[in-house]
């Protein structure tokens, strides 16, 4: 073998190193972003989840059953939450789920914490917590994982409706 035949072997090595380098980056790359993926979409059921089953809940404590027309009768705002020995498993209406937490584990994936925070809000502004009682509550869920760079937090706003 000649020095030029040296420095072709050389040169096709060093071009064979780099692309399977690139490609293995790129293949690092790939799998972290389903990784993600795949972490973000748990999150986001698992806080929709939450709020469904909030939804499903009564309005108010008071509104349970009984038709009301006087927000005064609502539950304080320094209030909201579970009322004395309620568990999460007898929680009965929208606002207990405020100061909810949970640590879901036995997913084969990551381990997710899940926060709850329940408040009284202007319709007209819902960025805004309402330090008055109103017709209108919004629950923001927060969601994350020591396995995921990001945080999901998902809010719905839940009104109280009474026809005669």
């Amino acid at each position: 073998m000649n020095t030029g035949q040296m420095i072709l072997t050389i040169g096709a090595m060093i071009l064979l190193s780099a692309v399977i380098l690139r490609v293995n980056n790129n293949f690092l790359t790939t799998n972290e972003v389903m990784d993600e993926s795949k972490f973000g979409v748990l999150a986001i059921s698992l806080a929709t989840s939450i709020i469904e089953e909030a939804n499903n809940k009564a309005f108010d404590q008071v509104t349970k059953g009984n038709p009301m027309d006087d927000p005064n009768l609502l539950t304080p705002v320094d209030n909201l939450g579970p009322d004395g020995s309620e568990t999460y498993e007898t929680y009965n209406d929208f606002d207990d789920f405020n100061g909810y937490t949970k640590d879901v584990t036995n997913l084969p994936s990551a381990t997710f914490h899940i926060s709850c925070k329940v408040n009284y809000i202007n319709p007209e502004i819902p960025e805004v917590v309402s330090t008055n009682k109103t017709w209108n509550k919004k629950i923001t869920v927060t969601v994350s994982s020591p396995f995921s760079k990001d945080t999901v937090k998902l809010s719905s706003v839940f009104s109280y409706w009474y026809f005669r």
